[in-house]
């Protein structure tokens, strides 16, 4: 039988929209697959699988990757660089309905906004993983079609409710510009400089940033303090997880922030910028702590590790926030069916 969707994304990589494209097509392989256009597929499943191009531009990935999209009643398009792989689909598979799928609200470079502009303008829907996704499409004049947000909440973690802090912080993701990782090194030198036995642990892959943040660590003199251990699994996550209490998230630009929906369900308190959808997650004093400046987010860690019933509810309140939500996998399924059955 032929899937329901087909989602394609430019590389089977360890970013949320790939992780996400992935699980999906685990929990329902007969309903779903995944294609990447450059390099090789991260699980061996036959509903998981990659062109292979030298390049996620390739013109020959896109008419690749359109073909294949004439099987689907609809076709999903993750990240920028898919924009001719929707061109494809559009003069190959014309009967194949085509989402545009959003991970960020805002485009990094005028390529992105092109691309993102001319496959909007293809789409017969835009999905994003946040409101404030969305709302940044329209601010690049793109926001026309019907609009829909996905959940980003792959499962449903079992949360510890924690009531004693401690200085261990955690950050899982991506080593990239993008994350502000420098920003959470900073800061940590200041807590570490009141609180010696404090530590950080940076776990997942480089993307750029690891020699450079390893040199800041250096020069800070807390070596000592900090461990980065590259990417790991996510049970391998959840397990250094529960060793550490507050998890740190500095970044410039988000969308749904599916390491911080992770790190609330596990009841980890934390401290976020109010980028893309993670300033409507916490709230400072009630579910974490918003960070704005330095001086300021130094403080408000002070008094969270000095008041353990300030602690205990907002723990509390996070492994709550996340209680009962709607799944991904199931989300998106909903999403295209609707999308099949639509008069467009």
């Amino acid at each position: 039988m032929p899937p329901l969707l087909i989602h394609i994304i430019p590389e089977d990589g360890l970013g949320g929209a790939e992780i996400a494209a992935r699980h999906a097509a685990i929990a329902r392989p007969d309903q779903v697959q995944v294609v990447s256009l450059f390099g090789k597929a991260a699980v061996d499943l036959p509903n998981v699988s990659a062109i292979d191009a030298i390049h996620p531009l390739s013109p020959l990935a896109a008419i690749k990757a359109g073909w294949r999209a004439r099987k689907a009643r609809v076709a999903v398009f993750s990240l920028w660089k898919t924009a001719l792989a929707m061109i494809a689909c559009a003069i190959l598979a014309p009967g194949t309905r085509r989402a545009l799928f959003l991970h960020s609200d805002r485009r990094v470079h005028g390529l992105d906004a092109l691309a993102t502009r001319v496959a909007a303008g293809l789409a017969h829907e835009i999905w994003a993983d946040s409101a404030r996704t969305l709302e940044g499409l329209g601010h690049s004049g793109t926001g026309r079609r019907p609009g829909r947000i996905i959940s980003f909440t792959l499962d449903r973690k079992t949360g510890r409710k924690r009531s004693l802090a401690r200085p261990r912080f955690v950050y899982w993701g991506r080593l990239n510009a993008l994350k502000r990782l420098d920003r959470v090194i900073s800061l940590f030198a200041r807590i570490v400089a009141e609180r010696p036995e404090a530590r950080l642990t940076l776990i997942g892959p480089d993307a750029g940033s690891e020699a450079a943040l390893k040199l800041q660590v250096e020069q800070a003199g807390i070596s000592g303090r900090v461990r980065f251990t590259g990417a790991l699994d996510a049970p391998a996550i959840a397990e250094i997880a529960d060793d550490h209490d507050i998890f740190l998230q500095l970044s410039d630009q988000e969308g749904a922030a599916m390491s911080l929906i992770e790190a609330m369900q596990l009841g980890l308190v934390s401290v976020v910028t109010p980028v893309g959808e993670m300033g409507s997650y916490i709230r400072t004093g009630e579910t974490g702590i918003i960070y704005e400046t330095e001086d300021q987010a130094v403080v408000e860690i002070t008094r969270l590790l000095d008041d353990p019933a300030l602690f205990a509810s907002l723990s509390a309140a996070a492994v709550d926030h996340w209680a009962g939500g709607r799944l991904y996998q199931d989300d998106v399924l909903t999403a295209a069916r609707d999308l099949a059955a639509r008069e467009v």
